[in-house]
């Protein structure tokens, strides 16, 4: 069986893991991160940021609605696709 010298072993590469990783590495320590999934854990990946970009984009809606009282007018539609996709890239980024 293979042998490991960490200083420091992190079970979870969500915010918290991540953060306490790179903190004792820039300390000097030898540092391991498991993660059985994607890197940035629940939040980043299926809670937190998901919710937040669906429900900003959300708004918008209302605010087309708004407009007209405004003077405005437009023929305002919306892509579910589209909106998956950029949801997609932005949790890539914050990942990379």
């Amino acid at each position: 069986m293979a042998e490991y010298d960490y200083d420091l072993f992190v079970v979870g590469a969500g915010s918290g893991g991540v953060r306490a990783a790179r903190v004792a590495s820039e300390l000097g320590a030898r540092v391991a991160i498991a993660e059985m999934d994607r890197m940035g854990g629940t939040c980043v990946n299926v809670g937190c940021i998901p919710k937040k970009l669906f429900l900003y984009g959300s708004h918008y809606a209302y605010d087309f609605a708004d407009a007209r009282g405004y003077g405005w007018s437009t023929k305002a539609s919306f892509d579910w696709a589209t909106l998956q996709a950029n949801k997609d890239r932005e949790i890539e980024r914050l990942n990379g």
